[in-house]
């Protein structure tokens, strides 16, 4: 992934151009021109040859910027140290914007919201819960290989996996003595205090144990412990497991990115949920 700060007297800007998903995501931006903006954004995407544009927006520069090509698509309170941020996307491809499994995901969607927000942390007994170090590093890298087709982030590297340990992500896993059973992350921007809950991934010789909901429990609480203002998760749509936890866990449902990124073989819709810091109840 390549970063690329624009200045200009209209605008400046700070975005990622990710090629692997064929898509720019605006990290940073301050805007005087919301027209010149904009236009920059569409050309930017055009001679990458990138398919999608993910623009979370301020509030007050909500009325300036949604229009015309850019459209809401989902919301997460907080995620601007404490104000909610507006995910405004446009498609560079008639493609890339339509989706053959949104109303059946949407459908499922619907039968998860109307499920109890009730939970079990029951871990086994030998098994055991540790903050990962760069000596998981190797077997993080392998499970995700086993679990995953394909990932949006370079999660099959033992490097990539310690720099991200390293730089102050939270990386929790489970142990069956030596044996990696699951893993989970929380993913820190620590200037815009918020926290993504992400990289889900227990081995199939696991499953059905309830290992995800105690490591994103768990993380959520070390994030809230560190006061992080908002923590949310990027879901897969298609995945009726992973959207009914976080449902369980209080997380409330905040839009969908369609086509938002490329896991386990092909594109696919994002749910987004969202639990502000600041709701510890819920």
């Amino acid at each position: 992934m390549q970063t690329i700060i624009t200045t200009r007297s209209e605008f400046s800007l700070t975005t990622q151009l990710d090629m692997f998903n064929r898509r720019i995501w605006v990290q940073d931006y301050k805007v005087n021109d919301a027209t010149a903006l904009r236009c920059f954004l569409l050309d930017l995407a055009k001679k990458q040859n990138l398919e999608k544009i993910i623009f979370p927006v301020k509030e007050a520069d909500l009325p300036l910027l949604q229009g015309e090509e850019f459209q809401l698509e989902g919301v997460i309170n907080g995620y601007f140290q404490g104000s909610n941020a507006y995910f405004l996307t446009t498609y560079l491809s008639e493609k890339r914007c339509n989706s053959s499994s949104l109303l059946r995901e949407k459908q499922m969607l619907e039968k998860i919201l109307g499920q109890p927000r009730e939970y079990k942390l029951a871990l086994p007994k030998k098994y055991s819960l540790e903050i990962a170090t760069s000596r998981h590093a190797k077997k993080m890298a392998e499970l995700f290989k086993i679990v995953f087709k394909s990932y949006p982030t370079p999660v099959y590297d033992p490097k990539y996996l310690n720099e991200a340990i390293q730089k102050g992500d939270l990386y929790l896993v489970c142990c069956d003595g030596d044996t990696l059973a699951g893993v989970a992350t929380a993913e820190i921007d620590w200037k815009q205090n918020h926290a993504e809950l992400t990289n889900c991934a227990t081995h199939p010789d696991y499953r059905g144990l309830g290992l995800n909901t105690i490591l994103l429990k768990r993380l959520e609480e070390s994030c809230l412990a560190k006061g992080i203002n908002c923590l949310y998760s990027l879901a897969r749509a298609s995945s009726y497991g992973i959207n009914l936890i976080l449902h369980r866990l209080g997380y409330d449902s905040q839009g969908t990115l369609i086509n938002n990124c490329h896991i386990a073989g092909d594109f696919e819709n994002m749910n987004i949920w969202v639990k502000p810091a600041y709701d510890k109840n819920k």
